[in-house]
């Protein structure tokens, strides 16, 4: 037992004198960082841009390339969520050192020219991205993808019609909002229109007069939902009729001419169906019951913050999926502020105003729409979630095409009236662990209506009461009331009385006993520790450490 206790004491000795040098060790703080409180900053220097050469095809395999283009020359601007410009720069002069910039939301966008209406052989390679620049912290961009900003369209003839059309009356007019082009009948160019909104509708005008022939043929129609990236070939053909006659065609849908087109009227009644409940889509967390609130806890989040756990909400559905509205409330208006500045509070993900990076970034899918399964990840939001406290609520519905519906609520609550909770920040608390060089007993202790006693007892084969005492210990005590062992308990990392009586948050590290008690060689020994709070819940929890 001498020696158990004598090897205690120089331990502690040690520790005392170890205490000491970090009380005097002197954080420095550049004088010269003046900056506010709510700054953080942007990397922008390891950023790596491609560009995506091949634009959306519709009617063929075939694609364009990105010929001779320097991406260095790139123009690079960064606005804030108002749209205000707060940083530009070539993309081959791009910062090196961090951009400092208030807390908020960001997009950084990067072109190589600027765009005409209409032009020939102007193809223009534009891309963006969304970052999230937080308080005191760095953000790194480190890769943003560009592709074909604006809408190829190509004219072409099948050969047998080519053949049979007079080339100095043949010609095609393509009309994107103000600005047009047009095609004469040898054009092999690609015209490249500036997109005037997310879907556009493209006017064609096409003349044509067949060889001996003196009556020109005129036809006109509207290419609807056309959007920036897509190549539209436009092909002038021959079509066959089933009665054997041929006629002059357009490979495009809704073609009219300036003939009298007669179209049948008669219409048949539909009945209305109303879908049966068997057909509606189902929505489930698998292993959770979704009528029970879940509770978040900070036991769930690791050393460095991050959730590792997950919230992921499934949903299945018969028919394609129409619209999936994810609507948000919670009772801490602080919350709902928090995520309105993110996203929109109620948000149809089928057709969503938010970005497909912040969608991304809040765990929600992108491609929800016409899709039979997809999936909600809330994980993703779980360190806002744990930012404010109390009951937030996620009431999702999904429609289908049919009109089939269901609506369900994810309803997470944190902090609110819970138990006091103990975590080992690292590891599973609830399982012995064996002792490593290097390892660490950092304990984070909660308890929202404030601690109001905190007690230790000490269970050992090797660490009795009575060789404790020989070192100013005993095998039980409490953190709160017994000042006999504060001092040895402060040497030893422990806070006592008024660092622990009242408070909410609780940093608590035993690191330093872990090394003593390695000294002592083999053995188990267990920390079992008991945190009641004002109104007299308890929560117990026990270290478990084995040496070998």
């Amino acid at each position: 037992m001498k020696s158990v206790v004598k090897m205690m004491g120089v331990a502690l000795t040690a520790l005392l004198a170890l205490g000491a040098c970090n009380k005097d060790r002197v954080d420095y703080i550049d004088p010269s960082d003046s900056v506010k409180d709510n700054v953080g900053y942007l990397l922008v220097g390891g950023m790596e841009a491609s560009i995506l050469e091949d634009t959306e095809n519709i009617s063929s395999p075939a694609s364009t390339r990105a010929e001779g283009v320097d991406i260095n020359t790139f123009d690079v601007v960064i606005t804030n969520k108002a749209g205000d410009e707060v940083a530009s720069f070539k993309y081959g002069e791009r910062p090196q050192e961090p951009i400092a910039l208030e807390g908020g939301v960001y997009t950084i966008a990067m072109s190589s020219a600027k765009m005409e209406g209409a032009a020939w052989e102007s193809p223009v390679y534009a891309g963006e991205k969304e970052v999230i620049v937080t308080r005191k912290q760095t953000t790194e961009v480190k890769d943003l993808v560009c592709k074909l900003a604006n809408i190829k369209v190509t004219v072409a003839y099948s050969v047998d019609l080519a053949d049979q059309l007079d080339g100095d009356y043949t010609k095609m007019s393509v009309e994107l909002s103000e600005s047009s082009l047009e095609y004469a009948f040898t054009e092999t160019r690609a015209g490249y229109f500036a997109p005037v909104a997310a879907e556009n509708t493209l006017k064609l005008t096409f003349n044509c007069r067949y060889k001996g022939e003196t009556k020109d043929i005129i036809m006109t129609n509207e290419i609807k939902g056309v959007k920036a990236a897509q190549w539209r070939k436009i092909n002038v053909v021959v079509q066959h009729a089933a009665d054997g006659t041929a006629t002059i065609g357009i490979v495009c849908d809704t073609w009219t001419y300036d003939e009298e087109v007669t179209f049948d009227t008669s219409a048949s009644l539909m009945e209305e169906v109303i879908p049966d409940d068997t057909d509606a889509p189902v929505i489930v967390w698998e292993g959770h019951d979704l009528a029970q609130p879940f509770e978040l806890t900070d036991d769930m989040f690791d050393a460095e913050g991050n959730f590792t756990s997950s919230i992921n909400l499934d949903i299945t559905a018969k028919a394609a999926i129409k619209s999936l509205v994810v609507k948000v409330s919670s009772d801490n208006a602080d919350f709902t502020t928090a995520y309105s500045e993110i996203m929109a509070l109620e948000e149809d993900l089928c057709a969503a105003t938010a970005s497909n990076t912040i969608l991304k970034m809040m765990g929600y899918p992108t491609d929800a729409k016409d899709a039979t399964t997809t999936r909600l990840k809330f994980g993703s939001q779980a360190e806002l979630l744990k930012s404010y406290e109390g009951t937030h609520s996620y009431e999702i519905t999904a429609t289908d095409v049919n009109g089939a519906y269901a609506t369900a609520t994810l309803t997470v609550k944190y902090g609110q009236n819970v138990a006091p909770r103990i975590v080992w920040v690292g590891y599973d608390i609830d399982k012995q662990q064996t002792y490593v060089a290097g390892m660490t007993c950092d304990l984070k202790v909660t308890a929202p209506l404030t601690i109001a006693d905190f007690k230790v007892k000490i269970i050992s084969a090797t660490l009795t009461p009575e060789e404790l005492a020989g070192v100013g210990l005993a095998g039980e005590f409490s953190l709160v009331n017994d000042t006999q062992f504060f001092e040895s308990l402060k040497n030893l990392g422990f806070p006592v009385g008024d660092e622990v009586a009242g408070k909410s948050e609780l940093d608590l590290s035993i690191t330093n006993f872990l090394g003593v008690l390695n000294m002592l060689g083999a053995g188990e020994h267990n920390f079992e520790m008991s945190v009641t709070d004002a109104e007299g819940n308890t929560t117990s929890k026990t270290v478990m450490m084995r040496f070998e």
